[in-house]
């Protein structure tokens, strides 16, 4: 016993089909005979043909007394289901139901299929069943003669789609038994079936066929019946066109005469009347006598034993051979055999003296003329059959098959299945001819999959012409997609950056599923989604959605082009797929770079498939015309900027290669079509080597494989990569080209083993060097090329697939999304509204999002509330702004902004006034309900002392959620001084001190003294908490121009700033209000007019509130619009200008947060003349002067000095100006405060007093 006992099913349709009276017939019988003289301990059944009772009677008999009758069972089937008749399809599918039940029910370990491609013409069929157990099956793989030559084989439509699904069939099958090492290839080759799963088993002759002597009366009777003389040659088999018979005839014919003249050409075996007509043409055509060629007809074994016995010599001219049983045949009757150089023939005959060019009619004339010729070598060839044939025997078939079945089912019984049957998968991928490389990796990866899934394939184009999906899958539209998708539970998607794949986006949205991500990046297709629906917007909204203010920032400055060159604008597609797929590494990083971790989260890296490729070298360069001895250069796809083809054409011009006459450089693609292209062949051209340097331009498929055949060395250089794998890189890697790569995106993770990699951003040397040592390196070519080959076989197809298998179980089993919407038909089944329309479906969305994981970074959120709504452009408004503009020109790699607002309470994206802040045109953005999660912050900057105490269970619901809280605060002037503002202000804003002091993570003051005042009133008032409250301070900025500034000049504009310059003039800038000290600043400048002084006062600010009274005054006044200017309005572009005319800045408030009016004019270089006030102290420049507030006088001085001094040239970036900052560099200072608890300007925290414990 070999092994556990195993019950094994043996399918003998091979010997009872049309095949019976075949090669595969005769095949079957003996494989089986063997098998069950080489069974053992195994349990052995046969299954016969419900239809074919005539030649199931027969193999009953002959299997008498070698397997028990109650173990061979009649499969029972419908009659009519032959495949050439469209009619019985649905027949054909009943008759595979029929048998997938009977061999369920004979709970079989293994089942052997003789034949998978019997039931074009008779009444058979061939089946896996429901896939869930497609290991169980193992088939006999004779040869893929029509898949190699469609042209001869598939012309018929019906039938080429019957074949293509007999592939698909044996390519699940679990392990395959090649005939000959030549069907392995041909399997691994062109199937992609892996090593593992083919074994060579071979065959053998019949044990009727041996060396028989010829009686006298056999002689004469084969006279009578075909006047056949004493001398032979012998063909025996079918007369398909690679049989090659023709040529036959045509070689004998081109015998000398005296050679030929004493022989005839036997062609036995059934020939149809219509094949014998033609080789009798054949015959005559090439002047053969009509007595030379003889047509036996069928024989039985006994009968063509003899004739090959008694041959002269055999012939084997077929093209192509799965084994050549009759070559075998012949030689066990002690035959010389001569034969074909290809396929099997050449391991069958065992000696390559016996071999020619079946394609040459010479090559066969030349060979059957030696044997006939030379006696020497005749005998030889009778000895070496005897010797040979002792090779192939059926008991060592049969025991190489069970080695490998018992292996196999081994291996099946040991593993544990993770996926019990082939489950329902919906694939969704252009295909060809649609021209895109993702449509031909599709169409060989559905090959593949299918193995592992019952796969619907669904597309959005207008023909198919791939046979093997058309033949296999159904093939489904968009419509019907949508109306099925929802009970599928599998869907992958293909997407690209091609508008080929423009219709997945709504079919993501709608049903979720795992995503092959080709490209990285995905804007090029979403923008050409948006021109051709004529929707600009459209795309500013998906560049939004996925890169927020950033992305819609780099495309103001930059442009759309740069801007789809490198941001991904993918962030929807991953966000809804259940899983991402990529190639790379490198593609992960992207994700996580754009999005943060999350997004790389989703992924699973599964290698490029491809697998070992190559043709005949030589023969590839005499196509190409390409001398021996030449050393070939190539660079394989489109010539673009990107691939960095003028780079290397510079340094092959500089390196030895080109003072090589013998040495070329290819580049095998389309030129590119603008100006890059049109340089490269200027280059070319001036460089005289135009002879050596080719652009091939567009070029066929094989045409591609021949340059990969043929070239040396393999160079594929990249910039600018969006996350795709390079296909010409596998490509060469698969040929086991010599491959030069620059470390850029995936080719970074290419072992050093496999390829020559040179910097990503090279020089021209390091290039120059890599051409020039590869070319003198013979033997680093050599080992380049089996690091190659070794790396290839980690990407073999089916490997591949068996990872897509596994990333999708684990997608479906285990990811958020695909529980998502699990659960949500789980909801619509049990609900009375299966549909969950209008605010069911709105609140489910709402929550779902809410505890899906976020596909992108972490929000800042920005409270912008009352600014937004405001308009106005006073003291807090213009922080809140500038602050804003520069957090929106910050790298967001950490943090993405977002301005908010409370509507509601709720906090919803204030999108309409972050595209003004950001000097976009206006787009329209949802302004949805910010979604806080944990590891976000809220920056509370603007003044929301109305609103914000009323949602306290909002910032209870974001603390909650691990929301960092942090607010600015401006001043406690309200709390301080409740008789500057209006009735209800102070209580106000003692409320909302309370509730930021109570809620925040940490206060944000503008100005040290506004910290240190905060904590004072802290102490009196307390906030209620139990931890400490860090307190810090920030600068405001006082650059306008980096901030929108406000435009536009009044039309007296002229005439104003000609009268400030003709006179001292001092400026006030604020809201008139009773804390600004208008009334004050307008007495002292009475007493300068009464005194005779021509001083000029300019006010700048709106009437604001409890100041009816100045207000009154300052319009009524006698200098009113001569010496009294008041401006209640005045674009910022204005005031710049004013700026520039006074000699000072008079700031007379009796209470600020900070003084932005005293740093604009530091930087302006103006002079202050401000009231002594701490804050005044802390933030204004060196060339300030105070006055005492309580005394008028003071003031006086200092204007009447200022009035008779001129205005000094002052520097505005004074050091002593600490205050003096940009508002990128306060937003910057500010940002770092908000990452780092340890900045400086950070101060001791606020602590609340801890109660004394009772006594």
């Amino acid at each position: 016993m070999r092994g556990v006992p195993m019950r094994i099913v043996l399918d003998l349709q091979g010997a009872q089909s049309h095949s019976r009276l075949r090669g595969i017939g005769r095949y079957t019988l003996s494989m089986a005979k063997a098998f069950a003289a080489e069974a053992a301990d195994h349990e052995l059944w046969l299954m016969l043909n419900g239809c074919q009772d005539e030649s199931s009677a027969s193999l009953l008999a002959q299997f008498a007394g070698l397997i028990p009758r109650e173990r061979i069972v009649v499969n029972a089937l419908p009659s009519g289901i032959a495949g050439c008749h469209p009619q019985n399809h649905q027949r054909m599918h009943l008759a595979a139901a029929a048998q997938a039940t009977l061999l369920a029910g004979l709970r079989a370990d293994c089942i052997w299929h003789s034949s998978m491609f019997e039931g074009w013409g008779d009444d058979s069929i061939v089946t896996l069943g429901d896939g869930g157990e497609d290991g169980r099956h193992v088939a006999t793989l004779y040869d893929l003669i029509p898949l190699l030559n469609p042209a001869h084989h598939l012309h018929d439509a019906g039938y080429r789609q019957w074949y293509y699904r007999r592939l698909g069939l044996l390519k699940r099958c679990g392990l395959l038994l090649a005939i000959s090492e030549s069907s392995r290839r041909e399997a691994s080759d062109w199937l992609q079936v892996p090593d593992d799963a083919i074994a060579v088993i071979s065959g053998a002759a019949d044990p009727v066929f041996r060396p028989i002597p010829l009686d006298p009366a056999c002689r004469d009777e084969w006279r009578q019946r075909w006047q056949l003389q004493s001398a032979f040659v012998l063909y025996v088999g079918g007369y398909d066109a690679h049989k090659n018979v023709e040529t036959l005839v045509a070689a004998f014919a081109e015998l000398p005469g005296g050679v030929r003249e004493p022989y005839q050409l036997v062609l036995a075996g059934r020939c149809s009347e219509s094949a014998q007509k033609r080789l009798r043409q054949a015959g005559r055509k090439h002047r053969l006598a009509e007595h030379q060629l003889v047509f036996t007809g069928s024989l039985a074994d006994t009968e063509l034993a003899r004739l090959y016995s008694a041959c002269t010599v055999f012939v084997a001219p077929s093209l192509h051979e799965g084994l050549g049983l009759p070559a075998l045949e012949a030689m066990a009757c002690g035959a010389a055999v001569i034969g074909s150089n290809t396929s099997s023939l050449p391991e069958v005959i065992g000696r390559t003296d016996a071999l020619f060019d079946p394609r040459s009619r010479s090559s066969i004339a030349a060979k059957l003329h030696e044997a006939l010729a030379d006696g020497g070598f005749l005998a030889s060839l009778r000895e070496h059959a005897a010797i040979q044939v002792r090779r192939f025997t059926w008991p060592l078939s049969a025991r190489q098959a069970w080695a490998a079945i018992e292996g196999h089912v081994g291996a099946n019984r040991a593993g544990q299945r993770r996926v019990p049957v082939r489950p329902r998968l919906l694939y969704v991928s252009p295909l060809p001819p649609v021209r895109s490389g993702i449509a031909d990796y599709s169409a060989r990866l559905l090959r593949e999959l299918a193995c592992h899934y019952d796969i619907d394939v669904v597309i959005d184009q207008p023909e198919l012409v791939d046979p093997w999906v058309s033949a296999n899958f159904p093939i489904r539209s968009l419509p019907w997609f949508m109306a099925h998708a929802g009970a599928v539970e599998r869907i992958l998607y293909h997407f690209g950056n091609a508008p080929f794949h423009a219709h997945m986006f709504g079919m993501l949205q709608q049903h979720s599923g795992v995503v092959m991500l080709h490209d990285s990046c995905l804007g090029s297709v979403r923008n050409w989604m948006a021109n051709e629906a004529d929707e600009p917007d459209s795309f500013s909204r998906v560049l939004y959605d996925s890169h927020g203010y950033a992305g819609l920032r780099h495309e103001l400055r930059h442009g759309r082009g740069a801007t789809l060159a490198v941001l991904p604008v993918n962030r929807d597609v991953i966000e809804r797929a259940t899983g991402v797929i990529v190639h790379s590494h490198y593609a992960v990083r992207q994700a996580r770079l754009h999005y943060g971790p999350a997004a790389a989260d989703k992924m699973i890296v599964v290698p490029f498939p491809r697998q070992r490729a190559g043709g005949d070298r030589g023969l590839a360069r005499r196509l190409l015309g390409i001398e021996p001895g030449d050393l070939v250069v190539c660079s394989f796809g489109m010539l673009a900027p990107t691939k960095l083809n003028q780079r290397l054409l510079s340094a092959w011009l500089h390196s030895d290669l080109a003072r090589d006459a013998r040495c070329h450089l290819l580049f095998v693609g389309e030129n590119h079509g603008g100006d890059y292209g049109q340089a490269l062949t200027r280059q070319i051209a001036a460089s005289g080597l135009g002879s050596r340097i080719r652009i091939t331009g567009f070029v066929s498929a094989q045409s591609y494989a021949d340059h990969l055949d043929a070239a040396d060395m393999v160079v594929q250089l990249r910039t600018d990569s969006r996350g795709e794998t390079s296909a010409a890189i596998f490509d060469a890697l698969a040929h086991g080209r010599p491959l030069i790569v620059n470390t850029h995106g995936s080719a970074d993770e290419l072992p050093t083993q496999a390829v020559l990699a040179v910097s990503d951003r090279f020089d021209e040397l390091e290039l120059v060097d890599a051409l020039e040592s590869l070319r003198q390196d013979p033997q680093r070519r050599a080992e380049l090329t089996a690091g190659a080959l070794d790396l290839i076989g980690q990407h073999h197809p089916a490997k591949v697939a068996l990872l897509y298998r596994d990333a999708i179980e684990h997608f479906v089993r285990r990811s958020p999304v695909a529980v998502e919407r699990r659960l949500l038909a789980d909801v619509r089944r049990k609900s009375s509204d299966p549909e969950l329309s209008g605010p069911a479906r709105q609140e489910w969305q709402r929550i779902m999002a809410a505890n899906l994981p976020r596909v992108d970074r972490p929000q800042l959120y920005v409270d912008v509330t009352a600014t937004a709504r405001s308009g106005l452009h006073t003291g807090i408004e213009r922080v809140v702004r500038g602050v804003l503009s520069a957090l929106l020109a910050l790298g967001q790699d950490r943090y993405r902004v977002e301005p908010v607002k409370l509507v509601g309470r709720r906090y919803v994206h204030a999108t309409a006034y972050g595209l003004q802040v950001l000097g976009h045109r206006p787009v329209e953005l949802p302004e949805r309900e910010a979604q806080p999660r944990l590891g976000d912050i809220l920056l509370g900057l603007d003044w929301v002392a109305d609103d914000l105490p009323a949602n306290t269970a909002l910032l209870d619901a974001w603390r909650v959620r691990g929301v960092r809280m942090l607010f600015v605060v401006y001043d406690l002037l309200p709390v301080r001084e409740p008789q500057w503002f209006p009735e209800g202000i102070a209580p106000m804003h003692a409320r909302w001190l309370r509730c930021v002091g109570s809620h925040a993570d940490g206060l944000l003051c503008i100005s040290r003294c506004v910290a240190d005042d905060l904590r004072r009133w802290y102490d009196g008032h307390p906030p209620v908490r139990h931890d400490a409250l860090p307190l810090g301070y920030f600068y405001p900025g006082n650059d306008p121009a980096s901030t929108r500034p406000t435009v536009g000049l009044p039309a007296d504009a002229t005439s104003v700033l000609a009268r400030l310059a003709a006179s001292p003039s001092f400026l006030m800038v604020g809201t008139v209000e009773p804390r600004k000290g208008h009334a004050l600043v307008l007495e002292a400048f009475e007493q300068l007019w009464a005194a005779g002084v021509a001083a000029t006062l300019v006010v700048i600010g709106r009437q604001g509130w409890m100041c009816e009274a100045v207000a009154r005054r300052m319009r009524a006044h006698a200098q009113a619009g001569t010496g009294l200017i008041w401006m209640e309005q005045a674009s910022d572009e204005f005031l710049e200008l004013i700026f520039g005319r006074v000699r000072a800045l008079v700031a007379a408030s009796a209470g600020e947060g900070f003084g932005l009016p005293l740093v604009e004019a530091a930087r302006h270089g103006l002079p202050v003349i401000a009231r002594d006030i701490p804050v005044f102290r802390e933030v204004s420049s060196a060339f300030a002067s105070y006055f005492d507030g309580e005394d008028v006088s003071t003031l006086v001085a200092a204007l009447r000095q200022a009035s008779t001094t001129a205005r000094p040239r002052l520097a505005a970036d004074t050091p002593a100006t600490p205050s003096l900052l940009s508002w990128q560099e306060t937003t910057g200072r500010l940002y770092e405060m908000l990452l780092d608890p340890g900045h400086a300007q950070w101060l001791s925290p606020w602590r609340p007093r801890t109660r004394s414990a009772p006594e």
